[in-house]
């Protein structure tokens, strides 16, 4: 019989280091438990991850999951079809380096308008500064130059996935029984209408003329600049031979990658920044190496392969990730079919499961010394394996984190997202002097809602961050 853990605050609470999850995986190590979030969830042993993580999605998948846990049916939003993550696959991985200089432009445009031209130390906002950084590079791959700087398109764009979290968690509140009578009358729904709206208003044209011949695989600089990623998903839909096509599934591609293109490598960023703000004596070290690559090229002549030679970057994003990650549980999936754990469980058909993630679960990540402690060091000790998937990369698919998931169902764009998340890093450490307001001088903890692990940020918290240039 699963048992239900003890000592849920409820939705709103504490540091997770002070709730349940750092009690329930040594009250209950071997067995499977509830966990009575807004949605209940049967936590996993991690171990159990291994025998699961290449079932078919007949009988276990990530969309469930979603599908539940940020109201798709009621949003439209989140669902990740073939086309889309094919595209992401196969697609991205083949043209990232005939692109790349236009990420690298964007980078540099969006820090320098977002952050102060001045030596005088300036408070701001961090989520803030650094989603209308991620916003328009990654738009330059979404819809291309100048679409991505679009005030509508950006504000749209980054709203929704905000929108949608703050619907999902406003209706998740009420019983299951009476969702569907909630769901339409919600106040909050009226903002994720208005940022679907602004979205697919802003991309109609693009959509349409991509539709004049999307099976084209040879186009103008100027045609490929506006909208790589929605070409590619046009090529896959094949709108001529499909009869089921309609530009609306080009709408909720990208609705579904405002989540994760967006506000995943934001909030990686936004974790990074107040990590390094706490721990200034990794700055020297960050900028040493940063300066040796900006001593053999100027950032905007940087490709992926400048990136990947920083180790020491890829070792502190890997530690702030570790330490902070977005949740207190990870791989988050649904069954479909009622699974067997080699524990003896069974788990029903229609159940949301995951596992608690490895930084409250220390018997998870047994080979991780002193998991307590903020380390980058940690991670340059043993590289002998240079796989993409090595322990020590931040870019990794492993047990150790889930940040990236684990089994089929691992981000594909992560080889990508990891390389723009360490090169706007390295970008503002450059060029960037920060600390945190306040005069605080300790690493300030962390928030817990729900299931998710936030910064103590604007709304849930009051810390920012002062940047100047770099003396």
């Amino acid at each position: 019989m699963l048992k239900q853990a003890e000592g849920n605050e409820g939705p709103f609470g504490p540091p997770p280091e002070y709730t349940y999850f750092m009690r329930t995986p040594i009250q209950y190590p071997n067995q499977p438990y509830i966990v009575p979030f807004q949605d209940p969830t049967v936590i996993i042993p991690a171990y159990c991850i291994e025998e699961l993580k290449n079932l078919p999605d007949s009988q276990l998948s990530t969309n469930g999951s979603m599908y539940d846990r940020f109201a798709i049916r009621w949003t439209g939003s989140g669902w990740v079809d073939k086309e889309l993550a094919h595209s992401i696959k196969y697609d991205l991985p083949t043209e990232v380096d005939d692109f790349f200089p236009t990420i690298q432009d964007e980078i540099q445009h969006a820090s320098n308008e977002s952050l102060p031209d001045s030596q005088t130390w300036t408070s701001r906002p961090p989520q803030e500064v650094l989603v209308n950084i991620v916003g328009p590079v990654i738009g330059r791959l979404m819809v291309g130059s100048p679409l991505n700087r679009d005030k509508k398109w950006l504000t749209s764009s980054i709203d929704h996935a905000i929108a949608v979290v703050v619907y999902s968690t406003w209706l998740r509140q009420f019983p299951t029984v009476l969702r569907p009578f909630i769901a339409h009358i919600l106040p909050q729904k009226k903002a994720v209408q208005r940022s679907k709206k602004g979205i697919a208003e802003s991309i109609a044209p693009l959509v349409q003329k991509h539709l004049g011949d999307p099976v084209e695989s040879k186009a103008s600089s100027e045609e490929e600049e506006e909208g790589r990623l929605t070409k590619w998903v046009l090529r896959r839909y094949k709108p001529s031979e499909n009869p089921h096509f309609s530009p609306s599934l080009v709408e909720k591609d990208h609705y579904s990658l405002c989540f994760a293109a967006i506000h995943g490598p934001t909030f990686l960023l936004v974790q990074a920044i107040i990590d390094l703000a706490s721990y200034p004596q990794y700055v020297a070290p960050l900028r040493a190496e940063i300066d040796r690559e900006l001593a053999a090229a100027p950032f905007e002549q940087w490709t992926r392969k400048t990136v990947a030679r920083m180790k020491f970057v890829d070792a502190f994003c890997k530690e702030s990730a570790r330490m902070n990650p977005q949740g207190v549980i990870g791989w988050l999936r649904k069954t479909h079919k009622p699974i067997t754990l080699s524990t003896g469980h069974c788990i029903p058909q229609d159940t949301l499961i995951a596992a608690t993630n490895p930084r409250y679960n220390a018997r998870a990540t047994p080979w991780i010394k002193d998991a307590d402690r903020f380390y980058p060091e940690r991670w340059l000790e043993d590289q002998v394996d240079e796989g993409r998937d090595a322990n020590w990369r931040f870019g990794s698919a492993t047990i150790d984190s889930l940040i990236f998931g684990y089994g089929r169902h691992a981000c594909p764009g992560r080889p990508f997202g990891v390389t723009m998340v360490k090169d706007i890093l390295a970008y503002i450490v450059g060029k960037w002097d920060v600390r945190l307001s306040g005069g605080l001088t300790e690493r300030p903890q962390n928030v817990c809602m729900d299931f998710v692990v936030m910064p103590p940020i604007a709304p849930m918290g009051n810390v920012e961050v002062e940047f100047r240039l770099r003396k």
